[in-house]
C-alpha cells in the first residue's frame, strides 16, 4: 500500500512538473512584447524578400477534451517573389503575442515542401482562443545572423 501511494504522490507531481514548464513558456512582459512588435514584416536577404505566413488552430474535434486542445501554429517562412530560399536559412523559435503575454517556442518540425516556403509547425501551445488575434513573430538564421519577422493580428482558427 505504502507503494502505491509512493508511486501516485510521484505521478501527480511529475504531471505537475510538466504542466508548469508548458505554462513558463508564457511570460507577461511588456517592453519585450513591444520589441517583438517591432520586427519587419519582410525581411530582404541577398535578393529574396521574405514574408511569414501564418496560420494557427484549436482543435474541437468530438474526440478533443471539452474545452479544445492546444493550439497548433504552422509557420510559412515565404519567399515573396517565388525564389529558392536558401539552405542556410534555420527556422529557430516563434513568439504569440497575445496583449503583453509572450508564448516562446522552438519549431518541432520545419519542412521545404516547395522551393520558396520554408515552414515550421509548433504544437502544445496555449489554450487561447478561438477567434482571438495575436502577433506572430519568427525567428530565424541565415549565415549567423538572426533575423525575426512579423505577422500582425493573426486570427486563432477552430476545427470542429
Amino acid at each position: 500500500m505504502k507503494n502505491i501511494l509512493l508511486t501516485l504522490i510521484a505521478f501527480i507531481g511529475l504531471s505537475s512538473c510538466k504542466k508548469e514548464t508548458i505554462e513558463n513558456n508564457i511570460k507577461n512582459d511588456p517592453k519585450f512584447a513591444t520589441e517583438l512588435r517591432l520586427s519587419p514584416e519582410s525581411v530582404k536577404l541577398d535578393g529574396h524578400n521574405l514574408i511569414l505566413i501564418p496560420y494557427l488552430w484549436r482543435d474541437f474535434m468530438p474526440i478533443s477534451e471539452e474545452d479544445g486542445k492546444k493550439m497548433v501554429c504552422s509557420n510559412k517562412l515565404t519567399e515573396s517573389n517565388g525564389m529558392t530560399i536558401p539552405n542556410t536559412i534555420v527556422l529557430k523559435k516563434q513568439y504569440l503575442i497575445k496583449d503583453n503575454d509572450i508564448w516562446t517556442a522552438n519549431y518541432n518540425e520545419v519542412r521545404r515542401n516547395t522551393a520558396f516556403i520554408v515552414e515550421g509547425i509548433v504544437r502544445n501551445g496555449p489554450k487561447w482562443g478561438p477567434n482571438v488575434r495575436v502577433d506572430v513573430v519568427c525567428e530565424f538564421e541565415d549565415k549567423g545572423k538572426t533575423y525575426r519577422i512579423l505577422a500582425e493580428s493573426q486570427l486563432i482558427n477552430r476545427t470542429d
